[in-house]
């Protein structure tokens, strides 16, 4: 291959191989893994309250220890993956997640929760920005989208199997059962990880690490492409001492600064319903098996959803997407809160559509901010959105346990974390229409 071409770029304009295939595969089965390890708090949540005697107001300090570790590995451990590799990363935190979900497993105090479930949000901050930028890498520009769409479905197969898992393990064996296997699926994912990931080309190329050639054309002869005679030229360094501070061009702020408040806003309400939909129906009097299959049409839903987004996004367009499933996020938070107690089919419909639109908009709202921005720096841009939203799912378990401990009610709640996602919809409208043109 000539010298001028560039990994990216013969990548995104070549026909997908099975080996990329591989990789977009167990990158969902990771993020599924990454699903379980969230919401397994969740739904250990009535039962570990009930074990240790803790309020609504004192747990809800536990549920913000997972979205305050996201938010600071989204922020500062996801950078790593340009220094030491995305394969380097994922492997570290696969296998530092294995422990601490065990250790959390055997934890016998409300501090040692909190401490525990913060260094797992870590490793799962990280862990999702990695994710999404390895499926982009290897990903040709026609169906970037849709692996997208199918990279988010992980999430929700994670929770669908921790629904499941909680309807057949909680009675019998303790809310420590489902800590154990979320575990083992960090097991697992590490070790096909540890045989079948390869280091991402662009990390080869930009920070050209020993062997780097060598390792660029065993990729790529894995991949059915063909290899390079040498490395092509490394990208050309920034000038000025300043500009290397910029991460984006100033025409960019403003949008970027409404999509973070989008984001933010948006998981407030949604990392609220993630936290605590089981304790909602709970107080709707649905038995725990009932909820555990509530979780799996919920979740289930969630992979339609992105699966939904993913392949009309594209033809219909990112924004109109995220708009409407905001909206529909918000009906679906009403709902669930006007249904009266004890009605099992409703309940389980409401939770349904909850999850189905909930899930979508995170999806749209992901690809509304990787279209915003370029490839120079789409990146940064995602992983700051992201960090902003995480930070919005500390504030939404909190706020929730507050709200629903000062007895405001189903109704009350929901009607609250609905009408906040009018913010999220004012900006992802106007950040896709101010983008500036030469952007």
């Amino acid at each position: 291959m000539s010298d001028g071409a560039r990994p990216g770029d013969v990548i995104r304009q070549t026909p997908m191989g099975l080996y990329q295939y591989c990789i977009v595969a167990l990158c969902v089965l990771i993020y599924a893994s990454d699903g379980l390890d969230v919401v397994t708090l969740a739904y250990a949540a009535p039962s570990l309250m009930r074990e240790w005697s803790l309020s609504a107001e004192t747990f809800g300090l536990a549920y913000t220890a997972t979205p305050v570790g996201i938010a600071i590995g989204s922020f500062l451990l996801s950078p790593l993956a340009d220094v030491v590799g995305r394969r380097t990363l994922i492997l570290w935190i696969l296998a530092s997640l294995a422990v601490l979900l065990f250790a959390t497993a055997l934890s016998q105090s409300l501090l040692s929760l909190i401490i525990l479930r913060t260094l797992t949000g870590v490793g799962l901050g990280a862990l999702v920005v990695c994710l999404n930028v390895l499926v982009t890498e290897f990903s040709n520009e026609q169906r970037s989208n849709v692996f997208i769409g199918i990279l988010h479905t992980g999430y929700s197969l994670g929770g669908m199997l921790c629904s499941a898992l909680a309807a057949v393990l909680i009675a019998p064996f303790g809310w420590r059962s489902l800590f154990f296997s979320a575990a083992v699926l960090n097991v697992l994912s590490f070790g096909l990880s540890l045989f079948i990931l390869a280091e991402s080309p662009g990390y080869l190329t930009r920070r050209r690490p020993r062997r780097a050639l060598e390792r660029l054309n065993r990729l790529f002869r894995r991949m059915g492409k063909p290899e390079f005679e040498s490395l092509p030229p490394a990208p050309a360094a920034s000038k000025g001492r300043r500009r290397r501070w910029v991460l984006f061009p100033r025409a960019l702020w403003f949008g970027t600064a409404l999509l973070c408040l989008a984001g933010f806003v948006f998981t407030v309400s949604g990392g609220f319903m993630a936290s605590w939909r089981p304790k909602l129906l709970d107080m709707a009097q649905l038995s725990m098996t009932w909820n555990g299959i509530a979780g799996i049409t919920t979740y289930g839903a969630g992979v339609c959803a992105h699966l939904f987004v993913g392949a009309l996004a594209r033809r219909v367009g990112e924004r109109r997407i995220a708009i409407l499933f905001l909206l529909g996020m918000g009906l679906a938070f009403t709902l669930l809160g006007i249904i009266p107690d004890g009605e099992v089919a409703a309940l389980i419909v409401a939770s349904t559509l909850c999850g189905f639109f909930n899930v979508g908009a995170f999806t749209a709202l992901t690809l509304v901010t990787l279209n915003y921005f370029d490839e120079s720096n789409r990146s940064a841009g995602l992983g700051i959105m992201l960090g902003c939203s995480r930070v919005g799912g500390i504030i939404g378990p909190l706020l929730g346990g507050v709200v629903i401990g000062a007895g405001a009610g189903r109704f009350g709640v929901l009607a609250i974390f609905s009408a906040i996602l009018v913010i999220p919809i004012v900006g992802a409208f106007y950040a896709r229409t101010h983008r500036p043109a030469a952007a």
